[in-house]
């Protein structure tokens, strides 16, 4: 398998075709495919942020549809991978996706993302009384990841919730013999 760029007008065409819960999407600002010896079998789309204080000085990207066949293994893993690289490679300050609640969040993990712990997603519509929208599809609770080198992230790590994350990653780390340990033996 590999990844490759493909035009955004072909990647909202296998969306509409494969995701399985949003086929709807408007447009984004590029896309990057996964293949195999049976061609396309996948695809990453990226555009502005949803979120419009996110991109307060243009610099913010967001993932907004991965779609892949379930005969593409470990496809959507290598299609977050390579966003966070060409975003990274673009000057981005920040890469983040959201996904579902009742989703876990493995091909992110595997891609390096990590998620926003304190993000608090309550769902619903984004319709208001000041303004009214169509109802959305999914309005359930959502989960934010972040690319690794996300200036967020860099941020987050700065304060006490970092430093527990950190934590947490190094409790996760195989234990590294001391030189102590050494010289007993």
């Amino acid at each position: 398998m590999r990844t490759r760029p493909i035009p955004i007008n072909r990647a909202l065409h296998v969306v509409k075709q494969v995701h399985r819960r949003l086929p709807k999407l408007v447009g984004g600002m590029w896309a990057i495919g996964v293949e195999d010896e049976g061609g396309l079998g996948g695809v990453a789309v990226v555009g502005r942020p949803t979120a419009r204080m996110w991109n307060q000085d243009g610099l913010a990207l967001e993932v907004t549809r991965v779609a892949v066949l379930p005969v593409m293994r470990n496809g959507c893993s290598m299609l977050y991978g390579a966003c966070s690289r060409a975003a990274k490679a673009m000057g981005a300050d920040n890469l983040f996706t959201y996904i579902h609640d009742d989703e876990a969040g493995t091909s992110l993990k595997a891609a390096g993302w990590i998620e926003d712990e304190d993000f608090e997603s309550k769902g619903g519509q984004w319709s208001r009384p000041s303004r009214f929208r169509k109802p959305t599809t999914e309005s359930g609770k959502k989960r934010r990841f972040f690319a690794p080198w996300s200036k967020y992230v860099a941020a987050r790590s700065s304060t006490e919730h970092g430093a527990r994350v950190c934590a947490r990653r190094i409790r996760a780390l195989p234990a590294v013999p001391s030189e102590d340990t050494e010289r007993a033996k």
